[in-house]
């Protein structure tokens, strides 16, 4: 594969989800909360999460099984994957069914619409592997934004009040119905392109999902690490559903920056297994992301931490001083999210699969723990602060491990560069807010920088990819 088709890929996957998942977030997901309420829009956030993390037993590491192993040119059999897929997502309902009995759960409908969307978007991303796997790079990015496109396009009315008034259980069956047809089309397309056939041997269901072990521990643990905060929050708390839902409209922001090191992390993996044994192509790629993904992280979490009051009021016309100091610190996770994005994606495409999940293990333990302690005092702001201490700490050692496995530059001394960044760009924010400038002004004059620091990039890309197609 060329450098130069990866990077290709990459920018028309960032280019289409930076246009259409903000808007899903920001013009319709946001506004549903507005409209609900934060104690309903909490319980849905609460159950989300529930069902995201049991999501491993929907997929059981298949998923980066079969892109890994295609990717790295080792022959499957597709069609047996997809049926032990369907096997797994059976699975996958009777889990959250019983855990939802035994935890005392009662939106049991709210809970139903959750089963089949999770199941939908599972299945979605296995199948959007292949596409991956196969280097069909802009086909999958255009797939990438399919189903939030035709959400925008279904929820618009409901969310405005243009045909009926949202609710929770109207805004799920929009999201089901926006999922299913996405699954349709991209089944058909698997189909014509007969990317579904192999010729491979079967192997036992049994040796097929040891095989994927490591990949299907990496996802539970990687999925705990990121939601099971939300549902122990909704849980633990004397107000759960309304602290879950003030921490949701932060979580909300960073889950919008998280897309671009996401969609990063889903291009580096194929590409690192195709030229793990090129350690120069592999070092400089790696580098490369890494700067231009804290860049971004550093200007989004100081911005916030400044702004934070000023983005609690356009975005959820509140004025509260808890909720901005929970937005404030919640989006301050945003760096540590990229890092483990850009060397966890390293250590799974090499296969040093146990290191990384020492660390999951390690950070998951840490945030589970501080959860239990500070979320019945501090509420949301409790999350905030576990999610700080373990997403760094699984950070750093993601950034250790792989360097390591896989002799790459530590690139340390950049570090001491980032926090120079980050310190400047707090000042500079922190003046620009008491020199009485529209703070919409300073978030316009922050893109245009961003766009400026992109452009002067442009170059360096160039010469990149010129050195590493030669």
């Amino acid at each position: 594969m060329k450098t130069k088709t990866f990077f290709s890929g990459l920018s028309w996957l960032l280019l289409l989800n930076l246009l259409i998942k903000p808007a899903w977030i920001f013009l319709i997901d946001r506004q549903v909360q507005n409209a609900v309420g934060h104690e309903a829009y909490g319980v849905y956030f609460a159950l989300f999460n529930l069902t995201y993390v049991l999501l491993f037993l929907a997929d059981a590491g298949l998923s980066n099984f079969l892109t890994q192993s295609i990717a790295a040119g080792n022959s499957v059999s597709v069609r047996q994957l997809l049926r032990t897929k369907f096997f797994l997502l059976l699975l996958y309902a009777v889990a959250c069914c019983f855990v939802a009995w035994i935890t005392g759960i009662q939106q049991r409908r709210v809970l139903f619409y959750l089963l089949l969307i999770q199941s939908l978007t599972s299945l979605f991303l296995f199948l959007r592997g292949l596409l991956t796997a196969n280097q069909l790079y802009k086909t999958d990015a255009l797939f990438s934004v399919l189903d939030k496109t035709l959400m925008l396009l279904l929820c618009l009315g409901p969310v405005y009040g243009f045909f009926a008034r949202i609710s929770i259980h109207l805004f799920l069956q929009l999201q089901l119905i926006a999922t299913a047809v996405s699954v349709s089309f991209l089944f058909f397309l698997l189909m014509k392109k007969r990317l579904l056939a192999s010729s491979a041997q079967q192997q036992s269901v049994l040796h097929l999902l040891k095989s994927s072990a490591p990949f299907f521990l990496i996802v539970l643990l990687m999925a705990t690490h990121y939601r099971l905060d939300g549902f122990l929050l909704e849980r633990l708390h004397k107000d759960g559903a309304r602290q879950a839902g003030i921490y949701a409209a932060a979580y909300r922001l960073l889950d919008a920056g998280n897309t671009v090191g996401y969609l990063c992390a889903s291009f580096l993996v194929p590409f690192v297994a195709r030229h793990r044994q090129e350690t120069k192509r592999v070092e400089n790629v790696v580098l490369f992301l890494r700067h231009g993904l804290l860049f971004i992280a550093i200007v989004a979490a100081t911005f916030s931490f400044v702004f934070a009051p000023w983005l609690q009021s356009v975005l959820y016309h509140t004025n509260d001083a808890f909720n901005s100091r929970v937005i404030a610190l919640c989006v301050a996770v945003l760096p540590a999210y990229y890092l483990v994005h850009v060397y966890g994606s390293v250590l799974t495409a090499g296969a040093a699969f146990r290191p990384f999940i020492f660390s999951l293990l390690w950070a998951v333990a840490i945030n589970i723990a501080l959860n239990i302690i500070l979320t019945p005092s501090l509420g949301a702001l409790g999350c905030c602060i576990a999610a700080l201490a373990s997403q760094y700490s699984c950070a750093l050692l993601l950034f250790l491990s792989a360097s390591q496995k896989l002799s790459l530059r530590y690139g340390a001394k950049w570090f001491g560069l980032y926090t120079a960044c980050g310190v400047a760009f707090w000042l500079l924010f922190f003046l620009l807010k008491n020199s009485g400038n529209a703070v919409w002004i300073i978030l316009v004059g922050a893109c245009l920088l961003a766009i400026a620091f992109a452009f002067l990039q442009k170059t360096r890309l160039q010469q990149l990819i010129a050195i590493l197609n030669s």
